[in-house]
């Protein structure tokens, strides 16, 4: 045969060849503690290069990092993604010489990209499990205070607390401004309402002194707010921070590492704590000392509404003293009681107002005229 007419061939025979193509996959997983690998093949046939070249595009992908999900059957566990990238030189070489050779399947070379944060490494640093969450409930807050703590639940999310580590909620937090996304809005300074910068973090430091609490886990610092507030019922389990002088912190005294995640479901702040759990923890309360009635409701003008508008934004409380127990129980037989007491002052309802309206300017009344006096 001429040489012409073979290269025609060898061109024809691959150009139109149907061939089936694999690609392997791995997943790995992190259930019960053990790590799991699943190896499976995705196939593919082609009937030209352009196919196989589109095929392989739609495989590629970055890595993504480890997280745990839920479901009913099995529970927590944490899963990654690997990246992907196919050598295209590499991948069109195969597919020729499979169609040279006569082949009915050829398999495509692949680069494996691990993520940063592997299922392996938390299994490593001992992350295996759901350890404790907390949760609050921020239904009624304004705009700018909803989105500080979602801004703040995000800075937050992913910190990894080292086992033996004191972790601090305005440390790990970072600087709280305008420059970093901050919002005006009312926070409780002494015993007034005032605008400042960041109003609504106090709800993301509540919710995750409530995780640390219910891991078990010694509290270092932690201060309750000085009114009891509907954000973060039940009494005696919220944490006020002021950065510098008011923090949250506790210690990470478990066998490994902590990992700590925020969530917002709905109207929901969620914080959950991975790592291993060595201890069961059981509480009691709130249980309420002493009572005061609230406070008489209080206006607050706020420039930015139109006058006439009476918006209500805080709820009226009773002063309180409240005492939380908790009992902590360690595998070796160890018992820990302990006693948590807030003291909260009345509050009363508070309605932003907008300003009064301007009243008009009266008209001056007409000056009566002289009566004209005869001769």
């Amino acid at each position: 045969m001429p040489r012409g007419a073979l290269a025609f061939l060898l061109f024809f025979t691959i150009a139109f060849a149907q061939i089936e193509a694999r690609f392997v996959v791995h997943d790995h997983l992190l259930e019960n503690g053990e790590l799991k690998t699943y190896v499976g093949t995705l196939k593919r046939t082609v009937h030209s290069e352009e196919e196989l070249l589109d095929w392989i595009q739609s495989l590629e992908r970055p890595p993504k990092n480890a997280r745990f999900v839920y479901s009913k059957e099995r529970g927590w566990y944490a899963v990654e993604k690997v990246g992907y990238r196919v050598p295209k030189e590499e991948a069109l070489a195969a597919y020729r010489k499979a169609v040279a050779e006569g082949k009915k399947v050829f398999y495509l070379p692949e680069e494996i990209i691990e993520p940063e944060l592997s299922v392996h490494a938390l299994e490593l640093r001992g992350i295996r499990e759901l350890v404790a969450e907390g949760v609050t409930d921020f239904r009624g807050s304004s705009w700018n205070r909803v989105q500080n703590l979602r801004l703040a639940a995000k800075r937050i999310d992913g910190t990894i607390i080292p086992q033996g580590a004191v972790f601090s909620f305005n440390q790990a937090l970072g600087p709280v401004d305008e420059e970093h996304g901050y919002k005006e809005g009312y926070v409780i300074l002494g015993d007034r309402t005032e605008k400042d910068v960041g109003g609504g973090i106090c709800q993301v430091s509540s919710t995750v002194f409530r995780a640390a609490f219910f891991a078990g886990l010694p509290i270092v610092e932690r201060k309750a707010h000085s009114y009891l507030l509907r954000y973060y019922r039940p009494a005696g389990l919220d944490a006020t921070v002021y950065a510098p002088w008011v923090d949250l912190k506790f210690k990470n005294d478990t066998p490994g590492d902590l990992l700590l995640k925020t969530y917002v479901r709905g109207t929901k702040l969620i914080v959950r704590l991975f790592g291993t759990k060595d201890r069961e923890v059981e509480w009691k309360g709130p249980i309420y000392l002493e009572r005061k009635p609230p406070l008489p409701p209080r206006e607050i003008v706020d420039e930015s509404l139109p006058p006439g508008t009476r918006k209500q934004v805080d709820w009226p409380a009773p002063g309180a003293k409240v005492e939380v127990l908790r009992t902590i129980r360690f595998p070796d037989g160890r018992v820990l009681e302990e006693s948590f007491t807030s003291t909260y002052k009345p509050w009363g309802a508070i309605y932003l107002v907008g300003p009064k309206p301007p009243q008009p300017e009266e008209t001056p009344a007409p000056k009566p005229t002289p009566l004209s006096q005869k001769p």
